[in-house]
């Protein structure tokens, strides 16, 4: 991994690996033995690999996947939480997502197998889905005498129609991908073992655009989500645009298109 002292990341992980590509942050949840279920250390990497993310100008896409092709998460880690050892969650929640208030910038998950549990609560956390064909996702926490209390029933009614969002909590059954891309939790389903190569073409399509204007939209989607009604939404004037507006990166896609030039960001 390609580091520097200023970037708040780490030369190595416990349970991660973390690579720098470019402008691109690929984040490896590494415990393909036990399914990559997370535990207190794990989530507890993952809340200091995210938080040097969105801190870092230089990252301006993030990609989360699971080590192997078996998982991408299986949740939580059962053995550890009912082995009599000190839990805790750190205040972003499972995964340094869950309960975070906002994602400043883009987070996809390659879902190389199973999201289950926490897992798949990790992944509607995330702002797009790369899902492999043969992955599926499941909520099932009723069956061990346990709720999803980490964003699941919360954020599944809000992604789901809310019949279908209550049979999976209710039943803990399975979702494939394909379904899962019908009701649009997944963005797109790849072959076989491609999740991490088709989140990594999701990125680069991502990186077409300016860092400044993608944070300013997904800043105003989160917001403007929050209206009820639709022209009040479109009539609300966003200081983000005007931070879009003045940008030196706005000025350059703007000469770049009538050079007919590909624009080199500046991320200002």
């Amino acid at each position: 991994m390609h580091s520097s002292h200023t970037s708040g990341l780490r030369e190595s992980y416990d349970h991660l690996l973390v690579r720098r590509e470019g402008h691109v942050l690929e984040v490896t949840i590494n415990r393909p033995d036990v399914r990559n279920c997370l535990h207190p250390p794990a989530n507890d990497e993952l809340d200091e690999v995210f938080n040097a993310y969105f801190a870092d100008e230089d990252l301006w896409v993030a990609i989360l996947v699971g080590a192997g092709n078996k998982a991408f998460s299986s949740g939580a880690d059962l053995a550890y939480l009912t082995s009599g050892r000190r839990l805790w969650l750190p205040e972003n929640g499972v995964a340094g997502l869950t309960r975070r208030r906002r994602l400043p910038k883009p987070v996809i998950a390659a879902v190389n197998g199973i999201a289950v549990g926490g897992g798949f609560e990790v992944v509607l956390a995330c702002h797009l889905v790369v899902a492999d064909e043969t992955a599926w996702f499941a909520l099932p926490e009723v069956r061990v005498g346990r709720m999803a209390a980490a964003g699941g029933l919360a954020r599944l009614p809000r992604c789901l129609p809310p019949k279908l969002a209550a049979e999976l909590v209710l039943t803990g059954r399975r979702l494939g991908a394909v379904e899962a891309q019908a009701h649009g939790v997944v963005n797109r389903v790849v072959g076989p073992g491609l999740a991490l190569q088709g989140a990594r073409a999701l990125a680069a399509e991502i990186l077409e655009g300016s860092p400044v204007a993608v944070r300013a939209s997904l800043a105003d989607l989160d917001e403007l989500g929050g209206f009820a009604d639709t022209a009040e939404a479109v009539a609300h004037r966003s200081p983000n645009f005007d931070e879009v507006k003045g940008s030196a990166d706005a000025a350059e896609g703007v000469r770049a298109f009538l050079e007919k030039r590909r624009p080199r960001w500046q991320n200002r």
